[in-house]
């Protein structure tokens, strides 16, 4: 996924604000708009899609947004998390925003454990979260965000060696970031959901995820874990796809390949060993898998690594 992917606006047009800081690296991208009032009158005043998660953070002010056929207000100490979306500013008063949109593969190449990512993913694919900080809590926020713009917006250089630390010391501080953002998702007593009303078929998907936690290196079959849910497949089909808008086969697949593509990248594993340790029955059906999901064979995605 490319940068202008992850963040869909023109940066060009952003940066003629004045005070505008952006920053981005490989699925990752953070912006800063001290003044959003003039911006939604010019490029951000469009509906703009987000291929990856977005944290918005209103430090000061007040701004209305639409986003998956919703209408949410952020006031001054508002974080919102959201999943791919469209997203749309509709009006603003006095705000200030920082603004962070990342992907899942930004988590599988800062080697984030697996068993951590998907389930708060899982969360968020249905759900837009809210959660209003004391200034406290903006502060250390903000702090987390500006030390960023600080360290990195100047920084330049053309000497390959030390971009590629700058790249990786910036990419891990978006990490850290992340994880406090997460915190914020993984404490439900504390956080506020869209939509709120609970149903059987929440907990049915969050059985399903916790199932895949523990069986998705050895069971990718859907009748697997509908017996283990005492469901029929054909009803466990339907109930998670209307719940989270994907089907059993693709959260099987999302577990398996953000593990093939962690091991790639992190493990000294052969592609034979990492078909066995995902229990494939060889290396060349792994292979054909992995192809049908990314278009790349797993030789072709650790040699791009």
């Amino acid at each position: 996924m490319t940068e202008n992917k992850i963040f869909p606006y023109k940066i060009d047009a952003l940066k003629q604000v004045e005070g505008v800081e952006y920053l981005a690296c490989k699925n990752a991208a953070l912006i800063h708009i001290p003044a959003l009032e003039q911006l939604i009158q010019g490029e951000m005043r469009y509906p703009a899609k987000f291929n990856g998660y977005i944290a918005i953070l209103c430090a000061r002010g007040e701004v209305t947004l639409s986003m998956q056929m919703n209408e949410y207000t952020l006031v001054e100490n508002t974080l919102l998390i959201a999943p791919a979306s469209v997203v749309m500013f509709k009006s603003c008063r006095d705000c200030e925003l920082y603004i962070m949109a990342f992907n899942s593969e930004f988590a599988v190449e800062m080697n984030i454990d697996i068993k951590v990512v998907m389930p708060i993913i899982s969360s968020l694919h249905t759900s837009v979260v809210m959660h209003h900080f004391d200034a406290t809590h903006t502060e250390q926020m903000k702090d987390l965000f500006a030390r960023i713009c600080r360290e990195y917006a100047t920084s330049q250089s053309t000497a390959v060696e030390v971009d590629y630390y700058r790249e990786m010391s910036m990419r891990h501080m978006y990490a850290a970031i992340i994880f406090r953002l997460w915190e914020f998702v993984a404490v439900v007593n504390k956080i506020e959901t869209t939509p709120a009303q609970k149903d059987r078929s929440g907990d049915y998907f969050k059985q399903l995820v916790n199932l895949l936690h523990e069986n998705y290196r050895t069971e990718r079959s859907v009748e697997f874990y509908a017996n283990q849910m005492n469901l029929t497949p054909k009803h466990l089909s339907r109930v998670v796809r209307n719940y989270s808008g994907k089907s059993v086969h693709q959260w099987i697949d999302d577990f398996v390949v953000l593990e093939i593509k962690n091991l790639l990248k992190y493990s000294d594993l052969s592609i034979q060993q990492i078909s066995y340790e995902l229990n494939f029955p060889n290396p060349s059906f792994m292979g054909q898998y992995f192809k049908r999901i990314t278009g790349k064979t797993p030789g072709e995605y650790r040699r791009e690594l």
